[in-house]
Order: C-alpha cells, then sequence, then structure tokens
C-alpha cells in the first residue's frame, strides 16, 4: 500500500512540474516561420499607400527593412485606424506599422516597438487658400480629422475650432477638395505625403503651425512575446544607427526636407529612445 501511494504522489509530482514548465513557455516566435503578417493603412500617400495591389510608403519600407534584419517577409494588409489596436489583440495580425502613436493607454493593450519616427501635428489646406497661417485662424474654421487617431482629441481642445470627423483619411481630404471643410490636421508626416503626391496638386501644408505635443510611431504587437518585441527593437536601432532611415525618409517623403532644413530633428528619434517607450506597459519616465 505504502508503495501505490509513493507511486501515485511521484505521477502527481510530475505532472505538477510539467504543468508549471508548459505553464512558463514562451509563445512560439512571430518570425520562426519566414512570414509575419503586418496590418498598415492604404490611403496616406507617402507613409502607407495601396495602388494596384502594391503597397508602397515609409510604413511600409520600415517593416520590410527591420523583417529582412529578422530574416522574415512581411505579408502586408490593410488595416482602418480605429481597427489598429484590435488587430493585434483578437491576434488577426502579427504586427501593425501604420502611423500608429505610441500612447500609455494604448501600451496598456498592445506592445509597442519604436518611435521609428516622430512628428508634431499639423495642417492642409487647399493649395490657393491663404486664410489659416497661424493656429489662431483655425478659430471659426472647420477641420476635419479622421477616427481613431490623436488628432481629433486635439482639434476638439481648440477653442472656437468647428471639428468635423470622418471615418478615413481619403473622407477628410476629399471633403477638404471639395470645400466641404476649410482644413485637414493630422500629424505632418501625414500631411506631407498626401500634399507631395501627384493626385492632390491643389493642397499644400501650412508651415509653422504645431497643434499639441510630439507623435511617436511605434510597431504594434501582441502582448506575451517580449522577446520577439526585443529583437524588433535591435533591429529598429541598427536601422536608425545606419544610414538606411535617412535615405528611405527622403525616398518616401521628400517634401519634408524640401520644406524643412532642420528636418532630422524634427522627425528622426533617438535611437536612446527605443528603451524608453518599446516593449512596456508604459513608457519610462
Amino acid at each position: 500500500m505504502t508503495t501505490r501511494l509513493t507511486g501515485i504522489a511521484a505521477l502527481l509530482a510530475l505532472a505538477a512540474l510539467t504543468a508549471t514548465a508548459c505553464g512558463t513557455n514562451p509563445p512560439p516566435s512571430l518570425f520562426a516561420k519566414g512570414q509575419v503578417s503586418v496590418g498598415v493603412k492604404s490611403d496616406q500617400p507617402g507613409t502607407s499607400y495601396l495602388d494596384s495591389y502594391d503597397f508602397s510608403g515609409f510604413d511600409i519600407t520600415v517593416a520590410r527593412q527591420l523583417l529582412k534584419r529578422l530574416h522574415a517577409e512581411p505579408n502586408f494588409t490593410a488595416v482602418p485606424s480605429e481597427r489598429r489596436t484590435t488587430a493585434v489583440t483578437e491576434g488577426r495580425q502579427d504586427l501593425v506599422v501604420a502611423t500608429f502613436s505610441i500612447t500609455d493607454q494604448r501600451s496598456r493593450d498592445v506592445d509597442f516597438v519604436g518611435p521609428y519616427a516622430t512628428t508634431p501635428q499639423g495642417v492642409m489646406v487647399r493649395r490657393d487658400d491663404h486664410r489659416i497661417r497661424t493656429l489662431a485662424d483655425l478659430r471659426g474654421k472647420s477641420v476635419c480629422a479622421w477616427s481613431g487617431t490623436t488628432s481629433g482629441v486635439a482639434l476638439q481642445k481648440i477653442p472656437g475650432l468647428v471639428f468635423s470627423g470622418k471615418n478615413t483619411a481619403d473622407g477628410c481630404v476629399s471633403a477638404l477638395e471639395n470645400h466641404e471643410v476649410d482644413a485637414v490636421s493630422t500629424d505632418t508626416v501625414i500631411l506631407y505625403g498626401f500634399a507631395q503626391s501627384k493626385q492632390y496638386p491643389n493642397l499644400k501644408v501650412v508651415p509653422g503651425i504645431d497643434i499639441d505635443s510630439t507623435n511617436r510611431y511605434g510597431i504594434a504587437m501582441q502582448k506575451g512575446h517580449r522577446e520577439d518585441c526585443r529583437k524588433l527593437r535591435d533591429a529598429l536601432r541598427d536601422y536608425l544607427n545606419s544610414s538606411d532611415w535617412k535615405r528611405d525618409f527622403t525616398t518616401e517623403l521628400p517634401a519634408i526636407p524640401q520644406a524643412d532644413a532642420h528636418w532630422e530633428a524634427h522627425y528622426k528619434p533617438s535611437a536612446d529612445d527605443l528603451d524608453k517607450y518599446s516593449c512596456r506597459d508604459k513608457s519610462a519616465p
């Protein structure tokens, strides 16, 4: 009887050890199969745009550059702004690289790697409209931003401004072209992407208007993949420290260096910032 009880106890102990070991095993690497699903925007020229089944823009180039360093290939899928978080948390995409600003609220739901670019929030108007030159000129004007972004929140804090919300970037830009609104406001990086595009020759970014604080773009992934997160962070550090980042930024967004002599100070993040904002539940103090 004693021998039998001892055997049962040993089996129970082994089962407990096995369960504990299984509970601590990390999930499979997102990069192990060599193909990574990446959610991106499809309607933002210069940053992330879909044309004839081909994605282009700075976000697309960043994703390719970093995954190349991790011996993987991206498989791009369009994701609307308001679904960027759930695309990751619900496991529909491994990564989201979609001009996605890092905030402490979002970092509670997803892990970010970044920033890979920084940008103020600015204003875009029709090229023949000279009424808006300063932030104060927005008083009484209708200004559009689209859902799922931090831009709309910032706009609604400006006294006297008439906020107009749309579902998509294209919705706001079309409203501007059709004289339905006076201006569009979002990240300056995105605005310059529209203004430099041949599709929108009648639009321009108003120089010298900065709204709210600096936005920092991060790559989002599902929590629970901290080892992958750190690998991607190190790949981004290598990218920022190389000449590749400057080459790619100026190739995809040439209007920014043309408009701003100090553009690197405004748009290129420090590699040291990666430890402050990457793979955390909130940014480091």
